[in-house]
């Protein structure tokens, strides 16, 4: 079996990270190698980030390292297969164990009223059925304030106020960012209108136990270094790869 690492050295984190899936490859008997090509180098490619890669998303099957849905994001990576978010497999366990979220899970604070409806801002669409401008558009009217991505200067197209806390915040708005999962893990209630976002299962109909439900499930698509260093979710996520 031939792995090949995709990783980019102007990007901080992915070197360091890459050598720790290196480890945990050698760990259960894989070879890889490590490259910054944009060009697929072997059958099976493992991914570091979704900017670089989509000439080799495109042509075969990949791992995809991505960013976590909760915890430390220098310290945890959601590993998916062969897609982006939900569109990917990640692999849980049909029977999975609620005590991963026990043990790495974060506190949930209650759901609260607030008055601010805040459209969320992300980088790219990474959806079939939405332009990133179209779906700004589309939720202008219900919005009260814009809540912009960090890495996103052009926050300016949606002309609301900004708003970039979670304080008196009624429902956050997103299309399939991350940020509706902070939104639930701080008591705000949140819309996903593509099914690639990681809360688009999650229903307003029973808040409190649906939000656990997701954040158990969640707890199995992301894993900590040290546990990748070691192996431990290659085992089962690396299986697919001889399926």
């Amino acid at each position: 079996m031939a792995v090949t690492i995709h990783s980019e050295p102007r990007i901080a984190w992915h070197a360091p990270f890459a050598a720790k899936m290196a480890q945990g490859l050698k760990a259960l008997g894989i070879p890889s190698e490590t490259t910054n090509s944009q060009q697929r180098q072997s059958d099976i490619a493992i991914l570091l980030g979704t900017t670089f890669w989509r000439q080799i998303e495109a042509d075969g099957r990949y791992l995809l390292v991505d960013r976590c849905s909760f915890g430390d994001t220098n310290q945890y990576v959601s590993l998916v297969w062969d897609g982006h978010g939900r569109r990917g497999n990640h692999c849980v366990p049909e029977n999975y164990s609620y005590s991963r979220w026990t043990v790495h899970g974060v506190p949930l604070k209650p759901f609260a009223s607030g008055a601010k409806s805040v459209i969320c801002g992300q980088t790219e669409s990474y959806s079939p059925h939405w332009k990133l401008r179209d779906w700004y558009q589309a939720h202008h009217r219900a919005a009260t304030h814009f809540r912009p991505h960090p890495g996103d200067a052009e926050y300016e197209i949606v002309r609301l106020p900004v708003w970039k806390t979670w304080d008196d915040v009624r429902i956050a708005r997103t299309l399939n960012s991350s940020v509706a999962i902070d939104a639930l893990i701080n008591g705000v209630e949140a819309t996903v209108d593509d099914y690639g976002g990681m809360a688009f299962a999650w229903s307003q109909c029973n808040p409190e136990t649906d939000r656990l439900r997701l954040m158990r499930w969640l707890a199995w698509t992301q894993w900590h270094h040290s546990e990748i260093a070691e192996g431990k979710p290659i085992e089962h996520i690396l299986d697919r790869i001889a399926a």
